[in-house]
Order: C-alpha cells, then structure tokens, then sequence
C-alpha cells in the first residue's frame, strides 16, 4: 500500500502563522482571490504550509522564520544552496484524495498544481518550487504532492487563462500537470 507523507499541524505552528501573517500583512499583496479563504486565512495557510515542509525535511521551522517582512523573499527554504519555494493550495477532499494516491488526470479538474501569473514572475528567484496541499475539509493535515525545477516551469508551462477541457481559470496562471512533478523523496 502506498504510504502518503504528512505533517500534522501544531497549535504552535497555527499561532506562529497568525503572529507572522500579521507582521507581513502590510508588505504583502496576494494576486488573486478566492472563494473559501479569506485574505488572513490564505496568508496563515501559506506560512503553516512553510512550517509544515521544513519539519518533513528535517529543518527546524522556527529557524526558518524571517526577521521582517520589508522586502519579497529570496525564498522560502534553502536546502544544500537551493532557494526554494513553497506552494500550498487546498484541495476538496474527494480531489485531494487522488492526486495524493497519483489518480487524477492532468487535465480534469484539479489536476494541474497553478502557480499565478504575478508568483510566476517570481519564479526566477528560485530553484525549485516544492508543491503542497490540505484537504479543504481538514485543515489538521499538509500533504506535500512533489516538486519540479523552476527552469523547466518556465520553459514548460507559461501562464494561460484557458484549461485543458476548454474552460477557464479564475485567474491566468501556469497550469503545472501533476503527473511532471518529481516525487518528495527524492528530496529528503
């Protein structure tokens, strides 16, 4: 049986996320909306997903909280002189399920990891963007999904607003198929 990685989150994690979102709040501009988090709550998920990856990759996630928030990051984590970045989405439950157990299709619904067209001119600062999700009906539970380089997701994947079934993205974005995504382990 295939054994999904994850991280439970701590009620510190969530507190240091509510402490860390409020020092950013006036540095930070999100790119785009939705329906199912509010502005706060996107920006708390954000930092608990980055505490989350640094504890399954053996780092210290209070070492990894920034001093201040003045300025856009270099990146998220560096591991071995790779400036890393970290995406984490929520995901319903029946969606998250198969694209932790690799049964969704790249181009049904939810099958491509997006990265927003304003994030993905930022991805030259980076090295690798490191892929994450919680199931949007437990929020208890980060589940990294895979990564890929940022070179080959410039090169691969520009921003669209049109979707594989003829449909539209709420926003354009680079629409990244999880089937090209490395797997986690090869990273620890």
């Amino acid at each position: 049986m295939l054994k999904i990685p994850r991280i439970n989150i701590t009620s510190e994690m969530r507190s240091q996320a509510i402490i860390e979102s409020q020092k950013r709040d006036s540095y930070i501009k999100h790119h785009f909306e939705v329906d199912h988090l509010s502005y706060q709550q996107r920006d708390e998920l954000g930092f608990v997903g980055e505490f989350a990856c640094c504890k399954f990759l053996g780092l210290d996630w209070k070492n990894n909280i920034r001093d201040n928030y003045l300025n856009i990051d270099d990146y998220d984590i560096l591991i071995k002189n790779k400036k890393i970045d970290i995406k984490t989405e929520t995901v319903p439950s029946v969606y998250a399920k198969k694209i932790l157990r690799k049964e969704i299709s790249d181009d049904e619904l939810y099958g491509r990891r997006l990265i927003n067209k304003g994030q993905f001119n930022l991805l030259k600062k980076y090295d690798m963007v490191i892929f994450s999700l919680f199931a949007r009906e437990n929020l208890d539970l980060w589940f990294p999904i895979g990564y890929l380089e940022t070179d080959f997701i410039i090169k691969n994947y520009p921003p669209t607003n049109i979707r594989p079934d003829g449909g539209f993205y709420p926003f354009p974005a680079s629409p990244v198929p999880t089937s090209a995504l490395k797997s986690i382990f090869n990273l620890l």
